[in-house]
């Protein structure tokens, strides 16, 4: 067996190469994700990195400075809408939003870390960089490692930075976007081996060289079964929806002031009844009547259907003049237990209610405090986050229609971007939703890519549970989001706009994922490390 050759301790020139290496990762991996959208250089963002770690070995010490340049550069780039959220709902100065920041970039880059010391501990004791069997197992398999045990507050993962390559992503119904980590790292780390064998030494034939190295002949493989996968399913889906008869969904974006004052609230009222009124005569009018109409997150904002007589006679003389179900979201206090719960109610056509559902997965430090009932001072010191208790309750909206009865599953805001919840949610409700209605408000993160990162990461759950999303938004951006993953009737950001959204009724399409949700990922761990440990024993 050869020996390996000894990397380069990171001195002089070579410091600054190797923070070159992690920051054009940190840059590569950004612009793969909405905005830029730039997916290919998603598949290639990794190679720098494993260039690094081949031929560089950094200290205990160093590692962690190019951790942290790799986590503040992807969060500067991705997540730079934070700072405002801190400056002006956190109610902190801009002096201090900024140190914030930096603090929440480096708190939740945690498995980034985890992953870099992976890559050094390999490299120091075997050569990583080769073509065998352990390591082509070891590597994606530490990366979904790392990925199940760091933390993020606004979760990503590998396979939602290449999602726009919507082929690619349809595998997701099969493994999940964390499944679709996996496969992001591998094709990276089988192109990075067989792009090493090609530029070493002398370089051989082309066709020579894709006969006889393994790492692209299983590059190309999984690269083009992925794919053709993909493409099948996006046909095939796309015929299943536009055949299917439809159900027409009906959002006024109302545009609503996050903070209004208790003298506001009737005019709040009285203008999301007229944009209403409005929606359901031009629809009409067009000859697409709404059979239901959603309000999005915080429409009446810090009010009370059960409460508020004001509100329920408003919503009756709507309901009267619109004949026509609605979905709205208020505050429901539960006296008992002096507990607030976010609520969505199921109105129908006469304002009756039918159904409700209390959000159970909220935003730490913007519904909830974290530690805040053991430390009532943080409270106190983040007067701007609410004190919603989580829900318990798992039901669907029962909606009518002339295309018969259709079941929604119900997400407020920050569920659609979490796999695991979503899919626990189909799972209690015995997997009988046929669409997802999520309802949100994204006006605290300003005029800022958050909305549009928002509603990437939740395209992900149409695919992983073949259910299209209607989203419903207070501020923008509200859209259809089909089965496959393709987006259509975005509205722009920061205006009133009413849009009608086209939802197939069609019969559920049960997926693996939905079935065995990340059951493959963890036969995919336990194998490659009973993989390694053979080898190793065996050598």
């Amino acid at each position: 067996m050869a020996k390996k050759p000894a990397a380069r301790p990171a001195g002089g020139d070579n410091k600054r190469m190797v923070y070159a290496l992690v920051a054009g990762s940190a840059i590569l991996t950004s612009l793969s994700f909405v905005p830029y959208n730039l997916f290919p250089l998603g598949f290639i963002s990794l190679l720098p990195l494993f260039y690094l770690f081949e031929h560089f070995a950094p200290t205990t010490r160093r590692l962690f400075a190019l951790w942290a340049v790799f986590t503040l550069i992807l969060n500067l780039i991705g997540y730079h809408w934070i700072m405002h959220t801190i400056a002006v709902y956190g109610m902190m100065p801009t002096a201090a939003a900024f140190p914030l920041f930096l603090l929440y970039s480096l708190g939740t880059g945690g498995k980034m870390l985890l992953f870099f010391f992976f890559l050094r501990f390999m490299q120091r004791r075997t050569d990583l960089f080769n073509t065998n069997g352990k390591k082509i197992a070891a590597v994606p398999a530490a990366f979904a490692i790392c990925e199940l045990v760091g933390w993020q507050l606004f979760p990503w993962h590998g396979g939602n930075i290449v999602s726009g390559d919507l082929w690619f992503a349809q595998a997701a119904d099969l493994i999940g976007t964390r499944g679709l980590s996996v496969l992001w790292v591998l094709l990276q780390y089988l192109l990075y081996l067989a792009a090493k064998d090609f530029f070493a030494g002398k370089r051989p034939a082309i066709l020579s060289f894709v006969r006889q190295n393994r790492a692209l002949q299983f590059f190309a493989a999984a690269l083009i079964l992925i794919h053709l996968y993909g493409a099948v399913r996006v046909a095939d889906f796309a015929d299943r929806e536009q055949a299917a008869p439809k159900i027409l969904v009906g959002v006024p974006q109302g545009n609503v002031p996050l903070i209004t004052s208790y003298h506001e609230r009737p005019y709040i009222i009285t203008r999301m009844l007229g944009q209403t009124q409005k929606l359901v005569a031009d629809a009409a009018a067009a000859g697409r009547r709404p059979d239901l109409v959603v309000w999005p997150e915080s429409s009446i904002p810090a009010m009370e259907f059960e409460r508020s007589e004001t509100l329920r006679a408003a919503i009756n003389d709507l309901q009267r003049s619109t004949q026509t179900p609605l979905i709205i979201n208020d505050i429901l206090h539960e006296a008992a237990q002096r507990r607030d719960y976010s609520n969505m109610w199921h109105l129908n056509a006469e304002g009756t209610p039918l159904n409700n559902y209390q959000k159970n997965f909220l935003l730490p430090f913007g519904e909830f405090m974290p530690l805040g009932d053991t430390f009532p001072v943080l409270k106190n010191l983040f007067p701007a986050v609410s004190d919603f208790s989580h829900g318990k309750r798992y039901s669907l909206f029962n909606i009518s229609s002339g295309a018969g009865n259709v079941k929604a599953m119900p997400l407020i805001c920050y569920e659609v971007i979490l796999p695991e919840y979503a899919r626990g949610f189909d799972n209690k409700t015995m997997k009988e939703a046929q669409f997802i209605i999520n309802i949100t408000n994204d006006a605290w993160f300003g005029k800022s890519v958050e909305s549009l990162q928002h509603m990437t990461l939740g395209v992900m759950r149409a695919i992983e549970l073949r259910l299209p999303i209607v989203r419903a938004t207070n501020s923008g951006i509200s859209a259809y989001i089909a089965s496959t993953g393709v987006v259509s009737g975005e509205t722009p950001m920061f205006e009133r706009v009413n849009q009608v959204y086209s939802v197939p009724a069609m019969p559920r399409t049960v997926t693996l994922f939905a079935i065995a949700g990340n059951l493959p990922l963890y036969v995919y761990l336990v194998l490659a490390v009973l993989l390694i440990w053979f080898r190793r024993n065996k050598k």
